[in-house]
């Protein structure tokens, strides 16, 4: 199993989402630490490799520690035309 550490800038972002909001996203990224890979999608275009998670109209971006087991939770982004770029 995963152990998940966030990035001041998830916890900054993460703050300015409604506390329901807040609420579904980190129940979300404690619903997959057992096999993160199976519920994300790996962006392609990223070097070191960036995972996007969806959670509702949310996206939340993180990257893997096989050898230590962490889960690094980088941001979380409402999802519009510009998360991506």
């Amino acid at each position: 199993m995963y152990r998940p550490t966030y990035t001041r800038r998830f916890e900054k972002e993460i703050k300015k989402f409604p506390k329901k909001e807040q609420v579904g996203i980190l129940e979300k990224i404690e619903s997959i630490l057992e096999n993160p890979r199976k519920f994300s999608i790996k962006l392609e275009t990223t070097q070191p490799t960036v995972y996007r998670l969806r959670a509702g109209e949310y996206r939340i971006f993180f990257g893997l520690d096989d050898r230590e087991k962490i889960m690094k939770i980088a941001k979380v982004e409402r999802r519009t035309t510009q998360t991506y770029r």
